[in-house]
């Protein structure tokens, strides 16, 4: 983008729209480099890192224009470096970002703001954290999951310091993590199902892949994952290893997976999918299912 910007559209919105609303200007304390928003409905807040700030930035719900923030998390005390994702806890008040440099999950107060450390943080060889870049949380059933360079790590909400993670996904025959085209996570609490993106190889290319073949370190020829069959997946909770998803929405030339930044809208039963300029609304009820 041009201008660092948060554009709301109308959520109908189809074709090349004009935003019903735009927050923007230099009292926002927005970066070019902001490409993450996280939304708090609860208490009616927008959250969004700022990687060149080293911030996390609390903006209202409704803000509109030039419009200052509420809070910003910032200062050496919060160990915070080049922070680019977020994710809140509206239930038990808490803020997580994944530390891609630190190799760690950072855990902070909703409220807090200004230079404070974390409450938490989740960090050390059995966690194997391995740079994570997306993290998102499930503060009904207390599970958050953790995008790294190779998998998706799952641990306790409440985990803090060197502790081992509950599941691991991922493997040869189903790759996701960044290598695998999993730019995000989303975990939906009341059917306990998680959406990534990642690649299913064959046998072959995943014995190319595990063998350095070409295109191995990018997760297989390109920036999603391109010698597989690119797909958007849904896994259950517990799920762990080198599994198949429980239902899969692949990149065809009719679905045209335009990336693999994800949101969810349960109640309209709307997966929702962003990349490449674009962003693309898939109708899959069928994924929001509750579990009793």
């Amino acid at each position: 983008m041009s201008q660092p910007r948060i554009s709301a559209y109308a959520s109908s919105a189809n074709g090349n729209p004009v935003p019903v609303r735009v927050i923007q200007g230099e009292k926002t304390l927005q970066a070019r480099t902001s490409h993450y928003i996280a939304v708090d409905s609860i208490h009616d807040e927008i959250a969004l890192p700022n990687p060149f700030a080293q911030a996390i930035v609390f903006l209202p719900g409704g803000a509109k224009g030039n419009e200052p923030p509420l809070r910003v998390i910032q200062g050496p005390k919060t160990l915070l470096s080049s922070v680019d994702n977020v994710a809140v806890d509206p239930i038990h008040n808490e803020v997580f970002t994944a530390s891609f440099p630190n190799d760690a999950i950072f855990v902070y107060r909703r409220e807090a703001n200004g230079d404070v450390a974390p409450i938490r943080i989740i960090q050390g060889p059995k966690t194997k954290l391995d740079r994570p870049i997306r993290v998102d949380v499930d503060p009904v059933n207390n599970v958050i999951g953790v995008v790294t360079d190779h998998n998706i790590l799952f641990f306790n909400r409440a985990d803090d310091g060197d502790v081992a993670p509950k599941w691991v996904l991922g493997g040869t025959k189903v790759t996701v993590g960044a290598g695998g085209g999993s730019r995000d996570v989303r975990l939906y609490p009341e059917g306990k199902k998680i959406i990534a993106g990642g690649v299913i190889r064959t046998a072959a290319q995943a014995r190319s892949a595990g063998r350095g073949g070409a295109g191995a370190a990018d997760g297989g020829g390109g920036r999603f994952g391109g010698d597989g069959q690119r797909f958007v997946g849904v896994w259950n909770y517990g799920d762990n290893g080198d599994v198949m998803p429980w239902a899969a929405l692949n990149n065809t030339p009719v679905t045209k997976i335009p990336g693999s930044r994800l949101a969810i809208d349960p109640a309209g039963g709307d997966l929702i999918i962003g990349g490449d300029g674009q962003v693309s609304v898939y109708h899959l009820p069928e994924i929001f299912q509750k579990t009793n």
